[in-house]
């Protein structure tokens, strides 16, 4: 009231000059009484109003709200998505109408007036509201439903969507969804693409003040380039020539001979696995054996190999059943191309499969939800399958968008096998025939020909024949065609079901039904086919075939910002979108969005080449940059940017599961050369025998001892059972897409280093291959240190290993002294991280 005073006083005062309020000061002193004494009334009586209409709804609404309404309408369980937990949540779904309160769905529904809508529902075991409680409802309405309260929200998180699905300018302005756009300044026109590379990471620095660290050491460079691209450690006499040679060209011709070794797929590929969640297993209590899942990974770790266009890559996996129904005859059945599109398909078949659900059709709606899932994780960075029971609360996409592209798989027969111990899901058809369609009828025309000629045999046959001949059909019968076969998708037989959207996600309450069609906000960014495209995609995907080739189509720069992200995380331990899997609103927005825009378009550039994106992030200078933070620059960075946000320096990174173990097998000079083929099944210990489900350790296999030292990639997935290397060292999680693995560092990873089987016995081929160097223990010493480290111990470290040899002379041989010393070696920080 006070502060209202002064403004009008104020106000008073500039209407007139000084002489004329001299004159009529006193006319204007009762003006401002009476003004002032007006202002003062009315607002007292609204504050007074506004008091009790606040008393009244804390008094009889609120706790009606309570106990009859929040049980079903809050933020956290918004049952048709009506929240009345704050003004907001019944303000978005517009159930109150102040200005004729008897239209108000809220009061229809209590008074019971909508036949479809009762509140509390019929099946309900809530009480009915008394006239009383419905006649405070009317009253609270007619006075303006005035209600005090505000949905919290935090500052620091995503601002959550109205209850009403809307796109709204801001969903078009998301940064993620724009065109690609980072144009290089004319000087720059020309460069090399490590070139730009640089110009866009250097363009930030400048702008924060900072300055890059020195170049990385010629040996740092060649591990680290050897750990990126082949998860293996580098031969010594590698590191001694580009050493000897660190220029420019050498560098580029290292590069080239690492890309092109299979070594790189199994690598790469082992990414790829990743992010979509490949087991060889189905997960829950028997977690039974996916037959021929290792076809897959296979074709994922040559697709890696060769280079494949990813934009092909996809397509194989998400339509190459329709991939080769639409290229006939171009794709020859039985060629390599037509093999690939199949087994590509078993990308649909990695899910984790309950053979034993409650309710079989809940179950194949939680697999299509998982296939949901990783796509939009794992190439479009979207977390899709939060809209699956309510439109996403935070990006914008609705519950209608999550079930049209549902309905894109629905084509797909259901997985199915049949597994030992029970089960109440009946077989589905999860495998293909990889042989001509001639050949395989052929062959089972010639099997049940005979099969007819012994039943007819049967019949004519005296009785002691009768035996051998029924063995001979049942033999027959079992009989499997000699040709390969993969874990596939087969399209379903019969009528396709139609798709509704599902209230709560719950297929026992469906709504209105969809039809395929792209996620709505696409629709208006435009991001829809060109018009000359129209005959094959239109305006929706007709099918899986059309969606896979829209999202690499010219018009969708979410796919290629996905990728090319992976591919920077992967060489810097930090993605520039640090959340790699989610580009929405709750994800991290990216440290430098031109770098990340420039890496997408020389992607689609360069025909979707994953090793054309490692030659132009692995020849700039910010790839090559060192680690350490020892310098006065780096120093002085630290204190602007601890985080190392912009890329001043490059970073340190620990090895991950794989490469620690095969590394340590290279160390040992026992790393198997398999490639590819079934997967291998190491030796368990009798700990985990013993504590392992029965049903579930009964499909774990056994594998020749020399074969158990392949390459880590080619070890058999099994979701509930890992070998404890492995596990230790975080092995990605095979029930979901991991767009990035955790980083641990924990007490059990060095106990696992010193005690573990598989530890202890590489140690033991490492210490041999020392001792067969020299009878010179300093000769030893530097052996050691160049094939695990490859460089030369200093001259203190030379010591320290003599003095450690000798303590141990006491506790064994010669053999155990220099096991224990390569023990030690092998469980360093230099071992286990990269520089």
């Amino acid at each position: 009231m006070v502060r209202w005073q002064i403004w009008v006083w104020g106000r008073l005062r500039k209407t007139a000059s000084e002489v004329h309020l001299k004159k009529r000061r006193t006319q204007h002193r009762c003006m401002f009484v009476t003004l002032a004494v007006a202002v003062a009334v009315l607002l007292q009586n609204a504050s007074s109003r506004s008091c009790a209409d606040d008393r009244f709804f804390e008094a009889r609404i609120r706790p009606l709200f309570i106990a009859h309404c929040f049980p079903c309408h809050t933020d956290a369980q918004a049952d048709g998505g009506l929240s009345l937990e704050s003004r907001e949540g019944w303000v978005d779904r517009n159930v109150i109408a102040t200005d004729a309160p008897g239209d108000s769905m809220l009061l229809k529904a209590v008074r019971g007036e909508l036949p479809d809508l009762q509140m509390p529902p019929t099946d309900s075991e809530q009480q009915r509201l008394s006239a009383a409680q419905i006649s405070d409802l009317e009253q609270w309405i007619r006075d303006g439903a005035v209600d005090p309260r505000v949905r919290v929200s935090s500052s620091s998180g995503p601002e959550r969507r109205a209850r009403e699905f809307r796109i709204t300018d801001k969903d078009l302005k998301h940064w993620a969804y724009q065109p690609l756009a980072s144009t290089p300044p004319d000087d720059r026109i020309g460069r090399t693409s490590a070139e730009l590379v640089d110009y866009w990471v250097e363009a930030k620095l400048t702008a924060n003040g900072l300055q890059p660290v020195p170049m990385a050491t010629p040996r740092e460079l060649v591990r680290r380039a050897y750990f990126d691209l082949w998860g293996l450690p580098p031969e010594p006499e590698v590191v001694e020539q580009f050493t000897a040679n660190p220029s420019d060209e050498a560098w580029a011709a290292l590069i080239e001979r690492l890309l092109a070794s299979r070594h790189y797929g199994e690598r790469w590929g082992r990414y790829w696995l990743d992010w979509v969640r490949f087991a060889e297993s189905n997960g829950y209590e028997r977690d039974g054996p996916k037959p021929h899942a290792w076809r897959y990974r296979d074709y994922v770790i040559e697709s890696f190999h060769t280079d494949k266009p990813y934009d092909r890559f996809l397509e194989e996996q998400l339509a190459g059943d329709l991939q080769i129904a639409d290229s006939k005859p171009t794709i020859p059945q039985s060629s390599v191309a037509w093999r690939d599109a199949i087994i590509a398909t078993g990308y649909y078949r990695l899910h984790v499969w309950d053979d034993e659900p409650d309710d079989s059709l809940a179950a194949e709606f939680d697999e299509l939800d998982d296939v949901i899932v990783t796509t939009g994780a794992a190439v479009m960075g979207l977390t899709i399958g939060c809209a699956r029971c309510h439109d996403h609360k935070f990006d914008p996409i609705s519950q209608t968008d999550y079930y049209a592209l549902l309905d894109l798989f629905r084509d797909i027969d259901p997985y199915g096998t049949t597994i030992r111990g029970g089960g109440s899901r009946a077989p589905g058809r999860i495998e293909s025939w990889l042989c001509d369609k001639v050949e395989l009828e052929k062959w089972t025309k010639e099997k049940d020909e005979r099969i007819a000629g012994l039943e007819l045999q049967l019949q004519e046959s005296p009785e002691d024949q009768r035996e051998t001949l029924q063995a001979q059909i049942r033999s027959l019968r079992d009989q499997r065609p000699p040709f390969d076969q993969a874990l596939s998708i087969q399209v379903r037989a019969g009528e396709r079901p139609v798709t509704h959207v599902l209230a709560r996600g719950d297929y026992h309450s469906p709504l209105q039904s969809v039809s395929p069609a792209y996620p709505s906000v696409f629709h208006e960014l435009g991001w829809l086919p060109s018009s000359s495209d129209a005959e094959s995609f239109g305006q929706a995907p007709r099918n899986r075939l059309d969606f896979a080739r829209w999202l690499t189509g010219p018009a969708q720069p979410l796919t290629a910002r996905v990728l090319a992200n992976r591919i920077w995380l992967n060489h810097f331990g930090r993605g520039i979108v640090e959340t790699p899997d989610d580009f929405g609103y709750t994800g991290l927005l990216p440290a430098n969005v031109e770098l990340l825009d420039y890496l997408a378009q020389e992607l689609i550039d360069n025909h979707w080449s994953i090793k054309h994106l490692h030659r132009s992030i692995m020849n700039s200078r910010v790839y090559r940059r060192s680690s350490s933070q020892a310098s006065s620059v780096a120093q002085a960075n630290a204190i602007k940017d601890p985080d190392n946000r912009w890329i001043w320096r490059q970073n340190l990174r620990r090895l991950d599961a794989e490469a620690i173990r095969d590394s340590f097998l290279k160390h040992a000079g026992v790393l198997h050369p398999k490639s590819g083929g079934p997967s291998v099944f190491t030796d368990l210990p009798n700990e985990i025998r013993d504590t392992a489900n029965p049903i579930s350790i009964s499909f774990w296999g056994t594998s020749p001892a020399e074969e158990q030292n392949c390459r880590s990639v080619y070890l058999f997935v099994k979701r509930s059972l890992r070998d404890p290397i492995l596990e230790a060292f975080d092995f990605a999680n095979s029930h979901s897409p991991v767009g990035q693995r955790p980083i641990t560092t924990v007490a059990p990873q060095a106990l696992a280093l010193v005690n573990d089987a598989f530890v202890r016995r590489q140690a033991e081929h490492l210490a041999n291959r020392t001792l067969n160097v020299s009878p010179d223990p300093r000769q030893r010493a530097r052996s050691l240190w160049w094939i695990v480290w490859q460089r030369e111990p200093t001259e203190s470290e030379l010591e320290s290993a003599l003095s450690f040899l000798s303590a141990e002379s006491a506790n064994g041989s010669e053999t155990e002294r220099w096991v224990a010393l390569a023990r030690v070696v092998l469980n360093s920080n230099e071992t286990l991280f990269v520089d």
